[in-house]
């Protein structure tokens, strides 16, 4: 092979070229985030002004005017599907061109082949596979779309974009001519079909944290590559024992609140980096820093002995899930934001909360979301003088209701007595008897070692097969007695001699050189006390030892009370139906927005999931699943999601709830993954359009839950980043440049003032807004202090209450 760096459209370019992707490899599949990464490195090229935008590698093999495809077909078909946007948003004026032949220029030199009239796939000039190849030649000829295709998704995205006018048409088409690709052109002793299998082998891949450690490191002098290096990402890896990529992912879901795929750590870790717009060495001595509180809580040596013990015991249960929330813990630790009494506290409750949803076998779909999220929610509602634990408490609680509840002491003492201890898993059962063994004890016996190195292990004191001697002294309920108790915990115990008490007697396993009489553990005070073991002496010890859990995974008490009471949040889940209730905003797959209704939410995942599962939306459609329908005529009681295809809205709550449950299932989407917040008050009706509001202002008026929720509140400027961005692109259609001539008394304190808002007519409501907008310019921090000091929440009431209908 022989390879040089080329300007992508070069490949395109030629009168009579065509790339020709043979039938062997699989469809197009690049979908929304791809196109998106591309579209936003375009913009940058322009903003930055770069000479250059690397774009990866394209292999081909040459066949006279063919350019046979081996890899890097999804570049190649991305790139096209983006000119032929570009060139129809110019030819439409969607866009503008200091040259008004662009678009045509663009198909010509670069789509089609001489002579063409699009009628034909052989005057392509990109001639994709399969399934892809009409639907890209429809968009060519400009005759029906496909709209199941990711062809046409993708092309109706960058159409989106376009006409968005990020960058104009002139700068569009100058960033794709800077857009270069290595192209590696197989030569005559090359092996096509060996090549395309080296390329597409199952070699190992960079691991997620060895691309974020080359986006850091490189383009940096070797001296300081070097130094950053040594000082923080060789100790990072270090302090993490080389586990780099688990690490990273906690680090972004503390940090950002956000869980990404164990896959996209790499993107989600790129973005962090653009959104703080900090130096590399202020994010790497972050990241040093919480590897070390990493460090701390894996080995159970945050320097706090009741917490250390705790965390000892917990770090068997492998609960990587509750990093997010303990990293900053022990950050506070250090500050003394919080005391060592209320971290062991803290600790306790999330061991506590973990193991009791264990014994009762809650899911741990909703944790990764509860534990993002927890110490935020936590901190924001603090108040003065305040144990962080109590807010901790107060804030698990309030789930009592849904699929992240801690579970109460009746229900644990109950699956506690009765469940099949001995089939969980290992380092389960070490974790259970190592706490039951030590408790809260300094004595400590080395349980969970003993059982791992097989020193020690599970002894059924009432075997697992009944011999004659224990059937005679079970009794004639001997079957009945063994099957109920055999497993549970109080027949469990620990020994060192499992294989000499085999199956003997009660009395024999007692008395023994090594017998239950003479045994070290704690675990076996009863058992030396009692002369017969039957399911009196068993529910009696199954009794004691489940009191003695309910001590060691207490149940939550608090007496906290916040200023604002926080909105609740409610996973879709499987059964709630949100029935009277009103919805304020809805968080899926890691982005969050503020709506108006539940109508308006099933509009926004539908579509999201169609940008992330375009075609398995469609299949899901030709399935007639439920909720969904094509056509090309309007449904009744249905709303257009894209042409031809439908999904029913003009509905109760319960059946939308519904539609997007089957839908998930088909899509092998976990239904927690959801996560819909409500106001506090419900609503009397459920119909169709959920009380959808009618003002004119709705669209502001919307925010008025979460501005609530903010007053008086502790929240940082990351708390309202989200709010703040969403609420700011809402604002810039209602905003007055000459907000002043609205306000005669338009000082700042006076836009703050209450008395002066509950007096304000819409148009001076809508200018208030705008000086606010206009002070947090010049004056970073406004936003939020608007936020705390309830001014946002009170214009925005005001205009709710006099606002007038939609035209």
């Amino acid at each position: 092979m022989k390879g040089t760096v080329r300007d992508i459209v070069q490949l395109f370019g030629g009168v009579d070229n065509e790339l020709h992707i043979p039938v062997y490899q699989r469809n197009y599949d690049w979908g929304e985030a791809q196109c998106a990464r591309l579209f936003d490195d375009l913009i940058e090229v322009i903003r930055f002004d770069r000479k250059k935008h690397f774009f990866g590698a394209v292999v081909g093999n040459a066949e006279l005017l063919t350019w046979v495809v081996i890899d890097g077909q999804q570049r190649l078909t991305t790139t096209s599907i983006l000119m032929l946007a570009i060139a129809d948003s110019l030819e439409e004026g969607v866009v503008k061109s200091s040259d008004p032949e662009l678009g045509k220029i663009i198909k010509r030199n670069y789509l089609v082949r001489p002579g063409s009239t699009m009628s034909g796939e052989n005057k392509l000039k990109l001639k994709p596979v399969k399934d892809d190849l009409d639907a890209y030649r429809r968009l060519l000829s400009g005759e029906q779309p496909i709209e199941k295709s990711t062809v046409t998704a993708n092309y109706r995205y960058f159409r989106e974009r376009i006409a968005k006018q990020e960058l104009d048409g002139d700068e569009l088409w100058n960033a794709v001519n800077r857009l270069e690709v290595m192209a590696l052109d197989l030569e005559s002793h090359d092996d096509p079909q060996r090549i395309f299998e080296s390329l597409n082998s199952t070699g190992k891949e960079l691991k997620e944290s060895d691309k974020i450690r080359n986006l850091v490191l490189m383009g940096l002098d070797t001296k300081t590559q070097n130094d950053l290096y040594e000082r923080y990402w060789n100790r990072i890896e270090k302090n993490v024992e080389f586990d780099t990529d688990t690490f990273v992912r906690l680090y972004l879901v503390s940090r950002t609140r956000k869980t990404p795929r164990f896959d996209a750590v790499y993107e989600a870790f790129r973005k962090y980096l653009q959104d703080q717009n900090a130096p590399i060495e202020s994010v790497l001595q972050d990241m040093h820093q919480y590897s070390g509180y990493y460090f701390e809580l894996n080995t159970a040596a945050t320097g706090v002995a009741a917490a250390d013990r705790r965390l000892c015991r917990f770090n068997l249960m492998q609960r990587d899930v509750a990093m997010p929330t303990m990293m900053p813990l022990v950050a506070d630790l250090k500050s003394g934001a919080i005391t060592p009494q209320d971290f062991t506290r803290i600790v306790t409750i999330i061991d506590s909360y973990l193991f009791r949803r264990t014994v009762v076998g809650d899911a741990s779909n909703a944790l990764n979301k509860i534990f993002a999220t927890l110490y935020n929610e936590a901190t924001r509602i603090r108040t003065e003088n305040t144990d962080l634990a109590e807010v901790i408490s107060y804030l698990l609680l309030k789930r009592a209701e849904t699929s992240g509840r801690f579970p109460e002491d009746d229900e644990f003492r109950l699956e506690f007595a009765t469940r099949n201890f001995y089939k969980f898993r290992s380092q389960y059962r070490q974790y259970i008897f190592e706490c039951l063994e030590n408790r809260n004890s300094k004595d400590h016996l080395d349980v969970a070692n003993a059982l791992q190195d097989g020193s020690a292990s599970i002894e059924h004191i009432m075997p697992r097969t009944l011999t004659k001697e224990w059937r005679n002294e079970l009794g004639e309920d001997a079957e009945e007695t063994h099957e109920k108790w055999v497993h549970r915990i109080g027949n469990l115990t620990i020994t060192g001699y499992n294989s000499e008490y085999s199956n003997y007697s009660f009395a024999k396993k007692k008395s023994l050189p090594e017998g239950f009489d003479s045994s070290p553990y704690r675990l076996n005070n009863y058992v030396r006390q009692v002369e017969s073991w039957g399911p009196e002496e068993i529910a009696e010890r199954t009794n004691r030892l489940t009191e003695q859990a309910l001590e060691y995974w207490p149940m939550l008490q608090t007496e906290f009370v916040p200023v604002v009471e926080p909105l609740p949040t409610v996973p879709l889940g499987e059964h709630t139906d949100f029935k009277h209730q009103k919805i304020v905003s809805y968080e899926f797959d890691d982005s969050k927005h503020s709506v108006k209704s539940f109508k308006e939410m099933v509009r926004g995942v539908c579509l999201q999931l169609l940008s992330e599962h375009h075609e398995g939306v469609y299949a899901y459609a030709e399935e007639d699943g439920f909720g969904f329908a094509l056509s090309n005529e309007p449904v009744k009681d249905f709303g257009e999601l894209t042409p031809g295809l439908w999904v029913l809205l003009d509905c109760n709550t319960s059946k939308k709830m519904t539609v997007l449950r089957r839908l998930f299932h088909y899509l092998d989407i976990d239904t927690d993954s959801l996560v819909i917040t409500l106001r506090k008050e419900s609503s009397a009706r459920d119909e169709g359009n959920d009380d959808e509001p009618t003002g004119k202002h709705a669209e502001l008026t919307k925010f008025i839950p979460q501005f609530e929720e903010l007053e008086g509140s502790r929240a940082s400027d990351s708390d309202i980043a989200s709010l703040q961005s969403e609420y700011n692109e809402v604002l810039a259609e209602f905003a007055r440049s000459d907000w002043q001539q609205f306000l005669a008394d338009g000082s700042y304190p006076n836009v703050s003032d209450p008395v002066l808002i509950s007096q304000r007519s819409i148009e001076e409501l809508l200018a208030s807004l705008s000086a606010l907008r206009q002070a947090e310019t010049f004056v970073p921090g406004q936003f939020r202090t608007a936020c705390i000091d309830g001014t946002f929440a009170k214009i925005l009431q005001r205009l709710e209450d006099i606002d007038v209908p939609a035209e």
